[in-house]
């Protein structure tokens, strides 16, 4: 089905006429008529608009695969419409930049093994096991040195947990070793979520998120949700004597 009939759909199923999306956007009946025929088509804003209006994802608009996590922010949509302006030598550019640092990203650069010594980076800010954690862009700024035995081969990055909601498994203070994805975790496995702008670390449920602390309940996700998985947790950070470390332990000197 293509976005005008899609768009139509979703506007006859909440009952409401042209005149009333237009009135709602702000724009005249003619512009968003145009929409619906083909003559035209939104820009990313005013797509999210009408995603909200219709009460639709912008993924089922454009008819786009509605893959947990995957889906393109309204960020992303601005930069693809960008790179379509480009020429040729333009687009090369930007796809030479875009697969070095796919690559950087890919192959684990924050992990360094010296010796009997495993170097591996920690966020600075922790993820939540409650109801949230800011999360937004931080850099590296704690190196933890691991022996290397102790640290998952898959081991792209280390965060500490704050809150207890998914005890027994993960308590607050603790340190887990990460796998960085390019897509999500299957359901039921445990990652590092950015919800929103908020940093958890969860099972992922259909459609929610899940503590294993029977305290809290589910998160869901919404259609409109900033969805984004940053990783796969592998386990915990032990100490110097090869103990999961909890929440009065520092980062690991050795």
């Amino acid at each position: 089905m293509s976005f005008p009939e899609q768009l139509k759909n979703a506007r006859l199923a909440c009952g409401l006429t042209q005149q009333e999306v237009a009135q709602a956007l702000n724009i005249d009946k003619t512009t968003y008529s145009s929409y619906e025929t083909g003559r035209r088509q939104p820009d990313v804003a005013r797509l999210r608009q009408l995603a909200r209006l219709l009460e639709v994802s912008g993924d089922q608009l454009l008819e786009l695969a509605p893959r947990l996590g995957a889906a393109p922010t309204p960020e992303e949509m601005g930069q693809v419409k960008k790179y379509r302006l480009l020429d040729l030598h333009g687009r090369e550019l930007v796809d030479l930049v875009l697969d070095k640092e796919y690559q950087r990203m890919a192959r684990a650069p924050e992990k360094e093994e010296k010796g009997w010594i495993t170097y591996i980076n920690c966020y600075d800010l922790a993820v939540s096991a409650g109801t949230g954690e800011p999360w937004g862009d931080t850099g590296y700024k704690t190196r933890l040195e691991i022996p290397g035995g102790q640290v998952p081969e898959n081991a792209h990055f280390c965060v500490r947990v704050n809150g207890d909601s998914m005890e027994p498994a993960y308590k607050d203070g603790d340190m887990v070793f990460v796998e960085r994805l390019e897509g999500c975790v299957n359901e039921g496995e445990i990652g590092i979520f950015l919800l929103n702008g908020e940093g958890y670390i969860k099972r992922l449920g259909d459609r929610e998120l899940l503590s294993l602390n029977p305290a809290y309940g589910p998160i869901p996700l919404r259609p409109h949700d900033d969805f984004r998985c940053q990783g796969r947790v592998l386990g915990k950070v032990c100490d110097q004597t090869g103990r999961e470390n909890s929440s009065g332990l520092r980062p690991p000197e050795f």
